[in-house]
C-alpha cells in the first residue's frame, strides 16, 4: 500500500487538482483511503496544540536517498532520473539548485536531496486551515536500506518532530479516513489542498490513473517564537 499524503507537498511545486480515473478494478482491495486535512488540522490543534505551534512556526524539511535506477523497495520506488525528470548527474543538480535543494551524491550513484523548509500547514481561508505535508507517507513509508524515517523529516530548522504526536496524528487520519471503492470507469476530483489520500493493498490487476493539474508553488520562512 501507499500511506496517507499530499501530492507532491514534500516539494516547492505541487498539484491543487488531482483527478483520478479507474480504468480496472483489483479482484481484491486496492481502495483509495481519503481524509480530510482540515478536519485533521482542528483535531490536532485542539489536543496537541505545540506540535502544531512547531509546524505552522517552524515547517518541515524532507531528506530522502534516491537510487540511480528504479527500485520498488526503495522509499518511494522511483530513481533521481526518473524523480527528477533528468537523464545526467549536472542536470540533476541544475534541477535541484533551481528548487532550493540541498544535495549529496552517494555511493551507487545515489542522491540525498533534502528540502528547503516548507510549510506544514496550509491556509484555505480566514478561519480554515489543512494539515498540509508529507509527514504521514515519509514517517510511515520511507523506510528502507538507503533511508531511516526516523531521519527522513524533520522541522525547517532542523529540530526532530514530537515522535508522539506524529504517532497521534496517524492515528486520528486512520481514524478519519474512508475509502474509494474502485469499479472500472469509476472517477474522482480531489482537491490536493484539502484531502489526503492512500492506496490499500490489493491482489490481482489494478489500473487506477492520476492526472495532475493546476500546479502552485509554495515556500516557506521561519518565524520566531
Amino acid at each position: 500500500g501507499i500511506f496517507f499524503h499530499h501530492e507532491m507537498a514534500q516539494t516547492p511545486l505541487y498539484p491543487r487538482w488531482i483527478l483520478f480515473f479507474c480504468e480496472v478494478a483489483a479482484e481484491e482491495g486496492g481502495a483509495s483511503p481519503i481524509c480530510r486535512s482540515d478536519v485533521l488540522y482542528e483535531k490536532l490543534a485542539s489536543d496537541r496544540p505545540q506540535f502544531i505551534r512547531d509546524c505552522e512556526k517552524k515547517g518541515l524539511r524532507y531528506s530522502h536517498v534516491m537510487p540511480a535506477e528504479n527500485d520498488a523497495q526503495s522509499g518511494l520506488g522511483r530513481s533521481w532520473r526518473e524523480t527528477l525528470a533528468v537523464q545526467s548527474k549536472s542536470e540533476a543538480e541544475s534541477r535541484l539548485a533551481a528548487l532550493g535543494y540541498e544535495w549529496a551524491w552517494e555511493k551507487d550513484d545515489c542522491l540525498r536531496t533534502t528540502s528547503p523548509p516548507l510549510p506544514a500547514i496550509k491556509r484555505l481561508g480566514p478561519a480554515r486551515k489543512s494539515f498540509f505535508n508529507q509527514l504521514i507517507a515519509a514517517y510511515k513509508g520511507w523506510q528502507d536500506e538507503r533511508n531511516d524515517p526516523s531521519s527522513a523529516i524533520r522541522h525547517g530548522d532542523d529540530s526532530a518532530l514530537d515522535a508522539e504526536a506524529v504517532r497521534y496524528a496517524i492515528d486520528v487520519a486512520d481514524g478519519l479516513a474512508f475509502d474509494i471503492p474502485w469499479q472500472p470507469g469509476d472517477f474522482a476530483i480531489v482537491d490536493n489542498r484539502v484531502v489526503m489520500h492512500a492506496r490499500g493493498p490489493f491482489k490481482g490487476t489494478r489500473r487506477v490513473f492520476a492526472s495532475l493539474a493546476g500546479m502552485e508553488r509554495q515556500s516557506f520562512s521561519i518565524t520566531q517564537a
